[in-house]
């Protein structure tokens, strides 16, 4: 309690020595959440494949529903093609994340048809390996 006391009379009495304190900790602390707000922006452009060393490809919009009782689900994307599930875009393979949402990116197995995540090195039912890995493997 006069731990307390004293640190409240400490502030009261002597504001600049107060100021003169804590404001090169506030400074740090400022410091280091810019630079992690610049990481972590970083982190999202070049997962995407926007940075210099990777030239991105297209990106096209999943076919529209179909009339067809017998075609495929509304939206449905292509098999072992990265797509965005809610914006309804196609990516290049190597993307791992949609540009406009940052959501994860999915893709169906080529073989079974499960839903992967875009990263997936290989289906989880099938052990059928999706080529992320690749992808990502190579230079430039």
């Amino acid at each position: 309690m006069e731990l307390i006391r004293d640190l409240i009379e400490w502030v009261a009495n002597e504001p600049l020595s107060a100021l003169a304190t804590v404001f090169p900790y506030m400074l740090v602390g400022l410091v280091g959440l810019y630079v992690l707000w610049l990481l972590v922006g970083y982190l999202r452009v070049s997962q995407v494949g926007i940075g210099e060393g990777r030239a991105g490809g297209p990106v096209v919009a999943l076919p529209g529903p179909t009339a067809d009782e017998a075609g495929p689900a509304l939206g449905a994307a292509p098999r072992g093609v990265p797509y965005c599930a809610f914006d309804g875009l196609q990516y290049p393979m190597g993307a791992r994340f949609c540009a406009k949402c940052e959501r994860d990116l999915t893709l169906d197995c080529v073989n079974c048809g499960a839903t992967l995540t875009a990263g997936d090195a290989s289906c989880y039912r099938c052990g059928t390996r999706t080529g992320a890995a690749d992808v990502a493997a190579l230079p430039g």
